[in-house]
């Protein structure tokens, strides 16, 4: 559940409560261990351990993880990003869902502080989401922790998930952490008026339990985020699901979707079949993953 400074924090599979005199401080078996690899246990690891000895005797295979924050078998990657205060941001978020689709684990998008707008504002931004991101199959859920609106939905869809939370500082992921636990866990920060953007409150990434089988992972919050690193120009529309329909129409099987003739995603950007928004962030990807 937590990792500090070569100790590991574990919660056995039937504790009720993720409580501190619950969790077990153990060490990692030597025999686990590569010299230098992150990756030799991490949070959300199923593993055994010896209660005497308080050491990790044995790592199950994961069913996924993430690099960045460094998690393992997670259900739900929540994007979290505010309406306003500080302004949804498409660059970072588009970004967020590069990475998620590398990895290939679901996104729910959460936006928050929707009372800061008209009931308008937000069902014209809800639609312009929409046109943007065509066969983009995410959930999208809308939320104020201050009117306490969509919060049961959410709550809802999580139920007996893994699912961590993620996004820019002044988002609210720590107001929201909080609604769900029912308790002030953790602390929260007002947005700056000088700059748009909140002071990272979360400095690790922390592990808590909502309920018997429902658990959410807090994430340090973010002004940027890197693209994905790919090896490949052809591996990026891998993770344009709104591509991967019209790529194998294109007349060259190595075409990249830039200069090449009869070319199936620029036609269908044209037709308005993929969004042009979706394409310039392809296009800007292409050059920032390739080109620096």
């Amino acid at each position: 559940m937590r990792k500090i400074k070569g100790f590991y924090y574990i919660l056995e599979e039937h504790a009720k409560h993720l409580e501190e005199e619950s969790l077990h401080e153990c060490k990692l078996r030597g025999s686990l261990k590569v010299k230098n690899n992150k990756l030799n246990c991490i949070i959300g690891d199923i593993v055994e351990f010896d209660e005497n000895e308080k050491v990790i005797t044995a790592i199950y295979d994961r069913k996924n993880f993430l690099h960045r924050p460094l998690l393992s078998n997670i259900d739900y990657i929540g994007i979290l990003f505010a309406i306003k205060s500080p302004n949804f941001d498409f660059t970072n978020f588009q970004k967020m869902l590069l990475r998620a689709n590398e990895q290939d684990i679901s996104v729910i998008l959460i936006i928050s502080k929707i009372d800061l707008v008209s009931q308008e504002e937000l069902s014209n931004f809800l639609k312009n989401l929409n046109n943007i991101f065509k066969d983009n199959h995410f959930p999208i859920f809308p939320i104020s922790i201050k009117e306490n609106i969509g919060l049961k939905d959410f709550e809802n869809y999580i139920h007996g998930k893994s699912i961590t939370i993620s996004g820019p500082s002044g988002s609210g992921k720590s107001s929201l952490i909080n609604n769900l636990l029912g308790e002030e866990i953790l602390e929260t920060n007002e947005v700056s008026n000088k700059t748009s953007r909140g002071r990272h409150t979360t400095t690790e990434s922390r592990f808590f339990k909502i309920d018997e089988s429902t658990f959410i992972i807090d994430t340090p919050g973010f002004s940027t985020i890197e693209f994905p690193k790919l090896k490949n120009k052809k591996d990026l529309e891998k993770i344009f699901p709104d591509f991967l329909k019209f790529s194998h129409d294109c007349k060259f099987r190595d075409c990249i979707h830039v200069n090449e003739p009869n070319c199936a995603i620029k036609e269908n950007v044209e037709n308005g079949n993929i969004s042009k928004v979706r394409y310039d962030f392809y296009l800007y990807s292409l050059n920032n993953i390739f080109n620096n």
